[in-house]
């Protein structure tokens, strides 16, 4: 009987957690739609034809997102983009900011575009076509580094004083990112967990593969659950995008991409040049 009881419990709980698990997504809009698509085939950073609305199809780099900063007022920006360094994506963090219109977040967003720009959106539009994605193992110490890159070693003293006095470029290189991560998240008042998060994740699934990259070279997917977790005051409308690998939005990655776990993926390439 008392076995019985403590089934019983536990479906009840499975059931009230999957059912807290489902997300209910806004619905597409044709409108919305119309211009993406418009965008997804419009490269770099312009006014729509016929419209008041901006895209920003291209990477995050300085000329890109200055000339953001000199188009006029719009009522919405469309932002699809590959991403760019972090510390770059943080000025155009800055501009968007200033701007403050509406921003509908659509196709591929990877990297800096997920990792600076979007949790420093007040505002934002998760479009169906959305493929968002972190780049790297961002939040790895010294000693975790070390390791990774010399097949589980401990540091020598030496490798110990030269990261202390910032002589480990490739550390320095990467403290840096984390670093960066981290200082922003903070200014937007966001939680560190954001990025800390999805790095844990791409760790533990990278710890069960039989091939071991770069930090930088995994990419983890964020999914609706994560970003209502941490952004969930600034989203005004998610539609359902691409959130695990195997999604059937996802079809472009697979192409280029392997997965390691149900939403972290290495690319063919880095595989290729790791002579997995």
């Amino acid at each position: 009987m008392r076995f019985c009881v403590f089934a019983l419990m536990g479906l009840i709980a499975a059931f009230t957690a999957s059912a807290q698990d489902e997300f209910v997504f806004d619905r597409p809009d044709p409108e919305t739609d119309r211009l993406v698509a418009q965008c997804l085939e419009t490269d770099g950073v312009n006014m729509l034809e016929g419209s008041d609305v901006i895209c920003y199809n291209s990477a995050i780099f300085p000329e890109q997102f200055l000339k953001l900063n000199a188009l006029p007022e719009a009522s919405r920006i469309i932002i699809t983009s590959p991403g760019g360094n972090v510390a770059t994506a943080r000025g155009m963090s800055t501009i968007l900011d200033a701007r403050s219109e509406p921003v509908v977040i659509a196709g591929q967003c990877m990297s800096a575009c997920a990792m600076v720009i979007l949790p420093g959106l007040d505002q934002v539009h998760i479009h169906h076509t959305a493929h968002i994605a972190v780049h790297g193992i961002t939040m790895m110490d010294y000693r975790t580094w070390w390791g990774w890159l010399k097949e589980g070693a401990a540091p020598t003293a030496m490798a110990l004083m030269a990261a202390q006095l910032g002589y480990d470029f490739g550390y320095v290189l990467h403290r840096s990112g984390m670093d960066h991560m981290t200082d922003h998240l903070e200014g937007q008042k966001v939680e560190v967990g954001y990025i800390q998060e999805v790095s844990d994740r791409m760790y533990d699934a990278a710890l069960l593969h039989d091939c071991r990259v770069d930090p930088k070279d995994y990419w983890g997917m964020l999914d609706a659950g994560h970003i209502q977790d941490f952004l969930s005051d600034r989203v005004t409308r998610m539609e359902a995008f691409a959130q695990s690998f195997d999604d059937p939005n996802n079809q472009l990655f697979k192409t280029i991409a392997q997965p390691i776990s149900d939403q972290t993926y290495i690319f063919k390439s880095d595989l290729k040049d790791a002579d997995c």
